[in-house]
């Protein structure tokens, strides 16, 4: 299973655009949920699951077990959207409260044992400056998390944003027939 995380407000994501709307689950992030509270009940108590049961209750294993993530996100001074950004921290019970050693950092161990990769295309007016930062984020984030990054885009706003995604699944579907 795929995983599209989006925080598109003027429009979503019905599945329709998709040729295969199975092999994607679809999250907007544009929803009533508590930011994360920091009590790591997710670790210690509920053993994945977040102890606020809203809509990210899951949101740990959802990105976790999703062999590829296409985040689409507003730029927000050279960070993810507010929206997104909610939903990545609530998803720490996607790792362990244990941790490794890897080329001379020290990480949390994944809770699951998936090959990931990641894509992110962020939207929106963008400095140089805001692009470089963001650059350096999501590799940091990747690296956290034990995933590859296939990619970083820019869009100038949200439809072109959602069309690069479209424009993605269109040539990961030529990549497989191959």
């Amino acid at each position: 299973m795929n995983l599209l995380l989006h925080d598109i407000k003027d429009g979503t994501f019905s599945g329709a655009e998709l040729t295969e709307p199975d092999s994607w689950k679809i999250i907007n992030t544009n929803v009533n949920a508590v930011p994360c509270r920091g009590c790591f009940d997710c670790w210690l108590k509920n053993k994945g699951y977040c102890f606020y049961k809203d809509i990210f209750r899951c949101a740990g294993r959802e990105l976790a077990t999703a062999e590829h993530r296409f985040v689409i996100s507003e730029m927000t001074y050279g960070g993810l959207s507010a929206p997104v950004k909610r939903f990545f921290d609530r998803s720490i019970s996607g790792s362990l409260p244990f941790f490794k050693f890897s080329k001379g950092e020290v990480h949390h161990m994944r809770r699951y044992k998936i090959k990931q990769s990641f894509t992110f295309c962020i939207y929106g007016q963008t400095t140089e400056l805001e692009k470089e930062t963001l650059k350096a984020y999501v590799k940091r984030l990747c690296v956290n998390g034990g995933s590859e990054l296939k990619d970083i885009l820019f869009a100038e706003d949200a439809q072109s944003a959602k069309n690069m995604f479209l424009h993605f699944i269109n040539e990961e579907k030529l990549k497989e027939a191959e």
